[in-house]
């Protein structure tokens, strides 16, 4: 945060978690809601307040850094295991990775308002994260899905590149070259998309022993 304190996302807990590094001190802040699998993954917004992306909890979540406090936002937003990280957008927008929800989620945190866009996914579990490409468009990586999710926020479209096998990957980073690191979950192999060729999902270093959560890059999962 713009405080150089470190924001923990709230998924079983029931507080937002505050991390000093400066002080080496941990600090706890209530969402005022229950339950498992509230929020997955925060994004830091120009404001410098810290929007978190509803899993199963109802409403966006924002946390103003400035103050500390933790409140709802926008409108309820029904289902189990909607979304699984956000991604900002160059509009200040911020769209939401579509997990089991029907389609992309976008949130407005200049007025709170909230849609669902694009065509329909349909299957639960679909995509773990997501990032911003240079040429605009979201990439979500593929979790319980044979495919690569593409969103374009200018025409709010989505597509699929296909990818073979299921039940893979679980965030990714975005390189130099433009091409993006998939983190395998379950799968045995590192995976990489590359934006400018014809077949642009495929998968390296094969035989990977274990499986691994979200990868750390320094901002926005670029380098």
């Amino acid at each position: 945060m713009p405080s150089g304190k470190v924001l923990l996302v709230p998924g079983t807990a029931a507080s937002v978690g505050i991390f000093d590094p400066g002080t080496d001190t941990f600090s706890l802040v209530s969402t005022t809601i229950s339950g498992d699998g509230k929020y997955t993954g925060g994004v830091l917004l120009p404001s410098g307040k810290v929007l978190l992306v509803p899993q199963n909890a109802e409403k966006v979540g924002i946390f103003d850094s400035a103050s500390e406090t933790f409140s709802l936002v926008g409108p309820t937003i029904a289902g189990a295991g909607k979304f699984l990280g956000g991604v900002l957008l160059p509009s200040g927008k911020v769209a939401f990775v579509p997990s089991s929800a029907e389609k992309v989620g976008v949130f407005d945190p200049a007025n709170n308002t909230f849609s669902l866009v694009g065509a329909a996914i349909g299957g639960v579990i679909n995509y773990f994260g997501g990032v911003l490409l240079k040429n605009g468009k979201v990439l979500f990586v593929p979790f319980y899905t044979a495919t690569v999710g593409m969103f374009d926020p200018a025409t709010n479209k989505f597509s699929t590149v296909a990818l073979s096998g299921r039940d893979r990957y679980r965030s990714g980073v975005l390189l130099p070259n433009g091409k993006v690191v998939f983190a395998p979950g379950n799968a045995d192999n590192v995976g990489m998309f590359d934006p400018g060729s014809a077949e642009p999902a495929y998968t390296v270093e094969g035989g990977v022993p274990d499986a691994w959560r979200p990868l750390l890059s320094p901002h926005f999962n670029k380098f």
